[in-house]
């Protein structure tokens, strides 16, 4: 059957396309025969005919417009002034003339305008007719509004929103009747479209509300698709006379489309209102009100999912979604007067909440989800369309609850942060209180269950043999969503805080020794559930000083048994890298704890510091032990990585106080030149000895020496040497290992004081001895002395010629320097290429230095 209906479709699309064709050989044929003597007809390629015989004469001009359309504007054009002429002399002119004389001017034009497209279809002028057919329904309505504006009948004494609801009916009556009569295409969607306001105006006359206004909207959507029903039928299997009295094939196709559009538009919008003003209602007699247009927009797109089966698929789950949008409204709306204060939420959740569960047990029963083929939603069996609408709509209706109550979970989730902010930044704890209202905690209970009991139908319905990515994916979201559900619990009741935070810690810890033990099953559900109650149980417990301690210290211990556990031989990509984010994590936790510790004992934070600094040794000391055993080098990168970044936290928290940052570069540095022991660390070297020379420069600017040179000259010195012998012992060594230290030790904080000095003897000094170490790195062709010496040769001319250039600029015009940095723009822009060509040239040689 599947495969019957996909043959079916695709003889469709080919039938269509077929049929566009026709019209399109048809049009070209027609402009040919139009065409006045002498003159070319456009071919369908938009190539002039002949145009290939004649080789491209020369002077021929390349129409940018055909024939067709412009002749389709003309009239366009031509038909709006005949309306807006009309419509001036009926508004404005009317009073010149009497009675008698209105009344034949527009009824003769009014006749002329009809009765024109009979003879103009017989001389083959199907688009003049068209166009005069359409001048004629305008003037139908401008007649209606000359004859009650001048009273003929007693007409002026009828309600204006009665009077047009009839003359409109009328008039989209008799438009149809026309068209069809005259086989014409312009009056039949012209007809349907005016149709659309009786309704409204009908509502308007009877003084309805906004519930009437809702109901008329969609009673009139409903009959639209009974009218494209039944259009749709007849020239499906009616007799060919039909077809062409609707314009053809391609035109029946487009009218029913656009009627599909304008139907669909004016049933959700008439929803939309009856929606809105169910949940806005301030009494129950209103909501029952609201009912009525809801339960039509229930009845309709049941309707078109179950017995318009030649819609297309995504037109019938939408209608049944619609439906189930109108359902869940309409109840919601009604139980908001039943349920205690503050659940009315839940009153819409559990409603869709509901038909979320009846279409997934329907699907896992009927054997839509058996084996979908690509891995889709739902498999092409009866019912899928009502099935995907129930869902998608059941799902969004859920999802909104869910959004409505998510700033009162997060405020409740979040609520401990604030006074631990308090708690570290002040030293006094606040006083505070943790409550959370128990609907909230309802709706978010419902998403978790709903979604954790579809995964389970899911997975059943598909079968073990075939892993489904819907069903992990719903696996994936029940789980972050059921771990706040579960914590918030004791909050809702009312239990202490340390209560609280001591379930969210038995709940991390318990998932972590599940993972321990079952790595295997199900591990990425686990995990979310682990980062979200970890997450939690950290930020809860910064309200407490012996909270933070508690919890760092135990979850450090957690990660690092995952850390060590999970990194078998087997283990699966998934456990590698969970056990990588373990042992990165426990370092970082070791750090907070380093922290929590130091402050809580009452000490100041740069020396808290030394205890974070020792957690960043340790984790050095752990990642290089974790190093050598097989299967675990990915997780000694992770703690090393992690060390790393405590490292340079103990450093900032130094920052303030340069006694304690001298001490702390001095142990980093030391640390450093351990950690290049390693044959693949070599390195880190660099790392060290740049800290212990900031270390020492640090030390010489707090003992206020104003010439650093005679201390940084002797490192200088003999770090050179060294550097020397190294790379006399070993020539692969690189010249940044071997001189940059040396270099670096003596010339930066030279430069330092070279700024901070006003006498030209340090400046003159530095800068030979820059130059001189420029020339040495040229002409040994090593890249450590050639930078170096460059780069503070550079900073040296800077310094001298600063106040210089500064008395120059205020001489100046101020106008000289844009005019300046134009030009120079102008030639960078002219001479680019060349000088991208010449820096990559120096690029490589600097490369290919030692």
């Amino acid at each position: 059957m599947w495969q019957v209906t996909g043959e079916l479709r695709a003889l469709d699309a080919r039938r269509q396309w077929l049929a566009q064709r026709h019209h399109e050989l048809l049009a070209a044929l027609r402009v040919r025969r139009d065409a006045p003597a002498g003159t070319q007809a456009s071919a369908p390629g938009g190539v002039p005919a002949g145009e290939g015989e004649r080789g491209g004469a020369a002077g021929a001009s390349v129409r940018e417009i055909s024939a067709p359309s412009a002749r389709t504007a003309l009239l366009i054009v031509g038909g709006v002034l005949v309306v807006v002429a009309a419509l001036v002399f009926t508004v404005v002119s009317w009073g010149r003339l009497g009675i008698g004389g209105r009344a034949a001017i527009l009824l003769a034009l009014t006749a002329c305008a009809l009765a024109l497209p009979r003879p103009l279809r017989r001389r083959q002028l199907t688009a003049t007719a068209e166009a005069s057919a359409g001048v004629g329904l305008a003037l139908v309505l401008l007649d209606a509004y000359a004859a009650r504006q001048a009273g003929l009948g007693g007409l002026d004494r009828v309600g204006p929103a009665g009077y047009w609801a009839v003359a409109t009916t009328l008039t989209a009556v008799g438009a149809v009747a026309y068209g069809w009569w005259q086989r014409l295409r312009l009056p039949l969607p012209v007809g349907f479209l005016i149709a659309q306001l009786p309704g409204l105006l009908a509502t308007t006359a009877s003084g309805g509300a906004v519930e009437d206004y809702a109901t008329a909207m969609i009673a009139t959507a409903a009959m639209d698709f009974a009218a494209l029903y039944a259009l749709a039928a007849h020239a499906a299997t009616g007799p060919a006379g039909f077809r062409d009295r609707l314009g053809g094939e391609g035109a029946a196709t487009t009218l029913v489309t656009g009627a599909r559009v304008i139907g669909g538009g004016w049933a959700l919008l008439g929803g939309a209102l009856a929606a809105a003003h169910a949940v806005g209602a301030s009494a129950p007699a209103d909501v029952v009100r609201s009912w009525v247009p809801l339960g039509l927009l229930v009845l309709l797109g049941t309707a078109l999912c179950r017995g318009f089966r030649t819609l297309p698929f995504a037109l019938r789950s939408g209608a049944e979604g619609v439906a189930v949008v109108a359902l869940t409204v309409a109840v919601g709306a009604g139980l908001r007067y039943v349920v205690p204060p503050g659940w009315a939420v839940a009153g819409y959740a559990v409603p869709a909440a509901l038909v979320m569960m009846g279409a997934a047990v329907s699907c896992a029963r009927g054997g839509r989800w058996a084996k979908p083929a690509g891995g889709g939603l739902l498999a092409p069996r009866p019912g899928a369309a009502a099935a995907a609408g129930e869902l998608a709509a059941a799902s969004a209706m859920l999802l909104l609850t869910g959004v409505v109550v998510l700033p009162e979970l997060v405020h409740a989730l979040t609520r401990p942060v604030v006074p631990g902010i308090t708690l570290w930044l002040d030293g006094h704890p606040p006083r505070w209180s943790w409550q959370l209202a128990t609907a909230p905690l309802f709706v978010l209970w419902l998403v978790a269950s709903v979604l954790a009991t579809m995964a389970v139908l899911r997975a059943r319905a598909v079968g073990d043999g075939h892993p489904d990515r819907l069903a992990n994916a719903l696996r994936n979201a029940a789980a972050p969503a059921a771990v706040p559900a579960l914590l918030l619990m004791p909050v809702a009741v009312g239990l202490p805080y340390a209560w609280v935070l001591a379930a969210a810690a038995v709940v991390t810890v318990a998932v972590a020794v599940d993972v321990v033990r079952r790595p295997g099953a199900a591990l990425v559900p686990r995990l979310l559930a682990l980062a979200a109650s970890g997450a939690l149980a950290l930020l809860w417990s910064s309200a407490d000083r012996a909270a933070v301690l508690a919890v760092c210290g135990t979850f450090a211990a957690s990660a690092a048994v995952l850390a060590h556990v999970l990194p078998s031989p087997t283990a699966s990509p998934a456990e590698r890298a969970t056990a990588r984010v373990a042992g990165a994590f426990a370092v970082l936790a070791l750090g907070v704890e380093a922290v929590a510790s130091g402050l809580t004992a009452g000490l100041p934070g740069h020396l808290a510091a030394f205890a974070v600094l020792a957690v960043a040794v340790l984790a050095a000391c752990a990642a290089a032990a974790w190093h050598r055993i097989p299967g675990r080098e990915q997780v000694s990168t992770a703690v090393e990585g992690a060390g790393y970044a405590v490292a340079a936290t103990a450093l900032a928290l130094t920052a303030p106080h340069p006694d304690a940052l001298s001490v702390a570069l001095a142990v980093s540095g030391v640390a450093g030149l351990a950690i290049a022991l390693r044959p693949d660390r070599r390195r880190a070297a660099l790392a060290g000895t740049a800290l212990l020379i900031a270390s020492s420069w640090v030390r010489i600017d707090l003992a206020g020496i104003t010439f650093p040179e005679a201390y940084t000259l002797p490192v200088t010195a003999a770090a050179l040497v060294i550097g020397h012998r190294r790379r006399t012992s070993n020539p692969e060594t690189g010249s940044w290992p071997a001189y940059g230290a040396g270099l670096s030790a003596t010339m930066l904080p030279s430069l330092s004081a070279a700024f901070n000095d006003g006498n030209w003897v340090r400046p003159l000094l530095l800068g030979t001895a820059a130059l001189l170490v420029t020339v040495i790195g040229v002409r040994t062709r090593l890249q450590a002395p050639l930078v170096v010496g460059s780069g503070v040769l550079v900073m040296v001319g800077m310094h001298e010629l600063a106040p210089t250039v500064v008395q120059v600029l205020g001489l100046v015009p101020r106008w000289v320097p844009l005019a300046a940095a134009g030009l120079l723009l102008l030639l960078l822009g002219a001479t680019y290429e060349k000088r991208i060509d010449e820096a990559r040239r120096l690029r490589d040689t600097v490369r290919s230095m030692g």
